[in-house]
């Protein structure tokens, strides 16, 4: 049992580590989930052409590409009723000397992160 216990444990810590994380900060008029590709801008349409919805970001580790990253802000911004983002921060990528995850530490932890525009083009 002892064993199992351990082995569940370290499961659980492994599937941790690898967490990403998606925030939304709302910032205009949300609209109803949008049921479609949501598409990725690199910088903003014509003034007019769209409604603000809010800010999405995202955060990994290296276990975590930047596809899934973006991936996961599409599909925050399509509940929000957005059908784009737009990507007005660069993509960062944070070396951490030291990174302790439930008791373990880890050398050289590389964590990413990146920002965006939650919008709704008119049509």
């Amino acid at each position: 049992m002892r064993t199992t216990s351990l082995v569940t444990l370290l499961v659980t810590v492994f599937f941790l580590a690898g967490c990403a994380t998606v925030n939304f900060t709302q910032t205009g008029q949300v609209f109803p989930p949008y049921d479609g590709p949501v598409k990725i801008l690199k910088t903003r349409p014509a003034e007019g052409s769209y409604t603000e919805v809010g800010w999405v970001s995202a955060e990994g580790d290296f276990n975590n590409p930047w596809s899934q990253l973006l991936g996961m802000m599409q599909k925050e911004a399509a509940t929000k009723g957005a059908n784009a983002i737009v990507i007005e921060e660069n993509f960062t990528t944070r070396m951490d000397t030291t990174q302790v995850n439930m008791g373990f530490q880890n050398q050289n932890a590389e964590t990413r992160s990146v920002t965006a525009v939650a919008i709704r083009l008119n049509p």
